[in-house]
């Protein structure tokens, strides 16, 4: 067992063990539950109904003391499980649905909460897919996958290396593919999004490159009346895609 909790705590403080394993952690009911047979082992110090059904699917559990499980959580308030997870696999194809792809593309996002929110928000308002770029925040950072709530399981997310090279892929699909930039001309209110869209929300600080926006079929901005400067990249993401969804129930 010294050599599972090892295993974990270097799963959760290093990115390059996340990615030489295939194996990230998650923690909480909540998570492991949504997480199913990806389940590898997981350790808890409570004698959750979870345990039992976690254990029937074929998973290994191991328990600790509450003192144990302690040291090696990483929230305020643990709950009693955390698990080890394989890593999710999908192509660029994955995400994309014939006459009604909506593919949420990160490119340089680096906050984990913001890049968890993306996910969990865009599960909500029906995306199909999310692309996250080669300088994005690890997708499973243990930060990233809490903030998610479980909606990292529920839709295909792929990782890609080359940007410009991946917009013409999504081009190629006839999938309109929408930059939000705040220098841009356009209203995303004023922009028709009922059709296959692909949006790239950029980092927090530096938003998207010229060449990315180049690359975009359209560039499109949020409307602001007060003296914010922008919005949060999880706000803004948040806004475009309530407004897709508005669209396509018209």
């Amino acid at each position: 067992m010294n050599n599972k909790i090892k295993l974990v705590k270097n799963l959760l403080e290093k990115r390059s063990a996340r990615k030489k394993e295939g194996l990230f952690v998650i923690e909480g009911p909540h998570l492991v539950e949504e997480a199913g047979a990806l389940v590898k082992f997981f350790f808890y110090c409570e004698n959750l109904p979870l345990v039992k059904k976690l254990e029937e699917n074929g998973s290994t559990g191991y328990k600790l003391s509450r003192k144990q499980f302690a040291e090696l959580s990483q929230v305020e308030a643990p709950q009693g499980i955390l698990a080890v997870v394989g890593e999710l696999e999908y192509s660029l194809v994955d995400t994309i649905e014939k006459d009604k792809s909506l593919i949420i593309y990160c490119i340089g996002v680096q906050d984990p909460g913001n890049l968890g929110t993306i996910i969990r928000t865009a599960d909500a308002f029906g995306a199909t897919g999310i692309i996250l770029s080669k300088g994005t925040v690890d997708l499973y950072n243990p930060k990233v996958a809490r903030s998610t709530q479980g909606s990292l399981f529920h839709l295909p997310i792929v990782m890609v290396e080359n940007d410009e090279e991946t917009i013409g892929q999504l081009k190629e699909k006839e999938i309109k593919v929408i930059a939000s930039n705040l220098s841009a001309e356009d209203n995303v209110f004023d922009i028709d999004l009922r059709g296959p869209v692909a949006l790239l929300i950029g980092n927090e600080g530096s938003g998207l490159t010229k060449e990315v926006i180049k690359a975009a079929d359209r560039s499109a901005l949020i409307p602001m009346r007060g003296k914010a400067e922008s919005l949060n990249a999880s706000v803004a993401a948040s806004v475009i895609l309530y407004e897709i969804l508005r669209q396509r129930l018209k």
